[in-house]
């Protein structure tokens, strides 16, 4: 005949306490594997990736069909990522900044019809206002639960400003690109 189980391996406080030693145990695996961390005050922001924006839009002048510019941004902001990508029937050249404040501006320059410029990233930006800077409108399109984007039209090249960042980065960025000249292929 089996023996019968003790008195604290019936009921609800066996249940009870079997998910603790469960919980120890996986706690204690997870740590020692390393993939765990406790951060009471909400995650901690990690190193910014480095990106040499300069060499990037360098080469893109060598191999793009449009004028590209290679702003000298603020003190502060860190390169940390670029691309060529479609827009529309066009290419474009992105490249991306985090401010001092840890938000995000995005530079885009195309020889893509002003236009094409509303849908970058997301669904198109009905609204369109017109903001100036340093004697030049930009068109700023904008819409519910989009970034906004500023354009330029500099003739030959739009240019746009976009990200999570607040106005006045977009302002400066804005009032930097557009006084860059381009820069030359070689």
């Amino acid at each position: 005949m089996a023996e019968a189980k003790p008195r604290i391996l019936q009921g609800n406080r066996d249940m009870f306490w079997s998910v603790v030693v469960l919980m120890v145990i996986v706690g204690a695996l997870a740590g020692l594997a390393g993939q765990c961390s406790f951060s009471p005050s909400g995650p901690e922001p990690g190193p910014i990736p480095e990106f040499d924006a300069e060499a990037s839009l360098a080469q893109d002048a060598r191999t793009l069909d449009f004028p590209i510019r290679s702003p000298e941004v603020p003190e502060g902001w860190t390169a940390n990522s670029g691309s060529v990508q479609g827009l529309g029937d066009s290419i474009s050249s992105h490249t991306g900044w985090v401010t001092g404040e840890r938000s995000y501006v995005e530079l885009i320059q195309s020889d893509a019809p002003e236009d094409a410029f509303r849908s970058i990233g997301a669904e198109p930006r009905p609204s369109r206002t017109i903001i100036p800077v340093s004697g030049r409108e930009w068109s700023v399109y904008a819409g519910d639960d989009v970034r906004p984007v500023w354009v330029l039209d500099m003739g030959d090249v739009r240019v746009a400003v976009t990200g999570s960042a607040p106005s006045s980065d977009f302002e400066s960025m804005a009032a930097i690109v557009q006084d860059t000249p381009p820069l030359q292929p070689r």
